[in-house]
Parts: C-alpha cells; structure tokens; sequence
C-alpha cells in the first residue's frame, strides 16, 4: 500500500513536471513567422558587419600602398630603384588589383601621359595614391567608385613602369 502510494505520489509529480515544461517551452519559442522574421534580421546584421568589415581592410590596403609608396621614395637613388625593392612593388600592385576588383574594375588600361624618368614616375605615383585614399575615405561599403577603380589602374600601370629601373 505504501508503495502504491509512492507511486501515484511519483507518477503525479512527474505529470505536474511535464506539464510545466511544456507550458514554458510553448512560451519561449516564437511562432514561425517571428522566427522567420528574426533570422532574417540576424542574417541582414551579419551582412552588414561583414560588408563594412570588408571595407575597412580595402581602406587599410590603400594605407599600406601609401607606406610602400612612401618607402620607394626613400630608397631611390640616381634614377635606380635597389633589388629589394621588388617586393614593395609587387606588394603595391598587388593590393591596388586586389581595391580594383572589389570595386568592380578588372581591365589594365595604359596612362595617358606615361612619366619620362623615375622622379616623376615617382612623384606621379604618390600624387594617384593619395588620391586613392581620399577616394576609399570618401566611399562607404556601399558604394562602386569609377574613380578609385582608375587610381588603381593607373598605381599598377605605375609600377609597372617602376620594374624598368630596378638594378
């Protein structure tokens, strides 16, 4: 008889347990469409964030373009560029294919008035990136910029000019 009772005891605790799990779990969980709704909310958030993410490492690339410009500068010397500075180049061209692309631009367009000597090569390429910059500061994730893609092909056209007068 005890035990009879301990079992009716048991069996309705764990109906009243049940019970309240399930009543809980039916209030928690929302119903489809706000679900649905949700999702694509958290879908459009990580879009978003991965879009501007994005742009800050094309604005970081043109920085660094900036820099290895800056450092071609130093290391010039009687209308020669040192060897090493090979590296810099590609990793200007590079960097400048990689802003152009994003930017929807893919074709390698010549310059109009190509620089006669490495000074103006030179002087020419700090003036295109420093318009790079300005353009990327300018331009929001949002946006296609034609002229950035032009800044960018002329920096590769640039360099590649550059190779010519490497020891």
């Amino acid at each position: 008889m005890v035990r009879g009772f301990l079992f009716i005891a048991g069996w309705l605790v764990l109906t009243v347990i049940a019970a309240q799990a399930q009543s809980a779990s039916t209030q928690q969980v929302p119903p489809p469409d706000e679900q649905n709704e949700t999702m694509r909310d958290t879908l459009k958030r990580m879009q978003i964030k991965r879009e501007e993410e994005d742009h800050k490492k094309l604005l970081s690339k043109g920085f660094q373009i900036k820099q290895d410009v800056e450092s071609l500068l130093k290391d010039a010397a009687n209308e020669r560029l040192p060897r090493s500075s090979e590296k810099r180049l590609k990793e200007i061209e590079k960097s400048a294919k990689n802003i152009r692309s994003q930017f929807g631009g893919s074709e390698d367009v010549e310059l109009e008035s190509p620089p006669k000597n490495l000074d103006e090569t030179l002087k020419q390429l700090t003036e295109t990136t420093a318009q790079l910059n300005d353009r990327l500061a300018k331009t929001s994730r949002q946006v296609i910029s034609i002229q950035v893609v032009e800044s960018c092909t002329d920096i590769i056209q640039l360099v590649k000019m550059l190779r010519t007068y490497l020891n």
